[in-house]
């Protein structure tokens, strides 16, 4: 159940979907014995929290996060948490107010928040995640051909983006990771991990 199932391209979409599905069953398996029971929200955010939310989120930092998939993101999260709150579908009630109700951050911002990074940068040279990285920042070989067409969305593209708000790229964000370990490293980390 906990397996990372890569497809053969690289696309997260297939392991994304798949996520998806197990959420909402283990959603399912509890409704009438906790959602629709007379616990309290708060009990049910926690539970939601500590055993709904990492069911989904494992393997998360692999994903290449596209617009497409911070909505279906997005839209589990809303879907569980109109379930938690016992909203029907037909009551008309908007996705800002059960986030009021709720006070839970936006599924894809946690998902966004699970870069890895730092290990990333951190790795052995020789393995292939680190090669990318480093291609990515000094150029790519010339041994390396890229396909044909548009090129995919990688999880180094998404990194860049994440970056990109912070006014820094992969070569900056790289060098900080790797001076993590000095204490200016450190608070530099942490200021861009918020």
């Amino acid at each position: 159940m906990f397996r990372l199932h890569r497809h053969s391209t690289g696309d997260s979409a297939p392991e994304i979907k798949r996520r998806v599905s197990i959420t909402r069953d283990c959603m399912m398996a509890l409704d009438r014995n906790i959602w629709r029971s007379r616990v309290s929200v708060g009990t049910k955010l926690r539970l939601y929290n500590s055993c709904i939310a990492p069911i989904f989120l494992y393997g998360a930092e692999t994903w290449a996060v596209t617009t497409t998939a911070a909505k279906t993101f997005n839209a589990l999260d809303q879907w569980c948490l109109r379930h938690i709150l016992n909203i029907h579908w037909t009551e008309r009630i908007t996705n800002n107010e059960v986030r009021s109700r709720t006070q839970q951050p936006l599924l894809s911002d946690a998902v966004r928040s699970r870069r890895l990074i730092g290990h990333i940068c951190r790795a052995d040279p020789s393995q292939d995640h680190s090669q990318a990285l480093y291609a990515s920042t000094t150029g790519l070989p010339k041994h390396w051909r890229r396909r044909p067409g548009r090129p995919r969305q990688t999880s180094l593209r998404t990194i860049d983006n994440d970056l990109r708000p912070l006014n820094l790229g992969l070569a900056t964000a790289q060098r900080r990771a790797l001076l993590r370990t000095e204490q200016l490293g450190r608070h530099l980390w942490k200021r861009l991990r918020r």
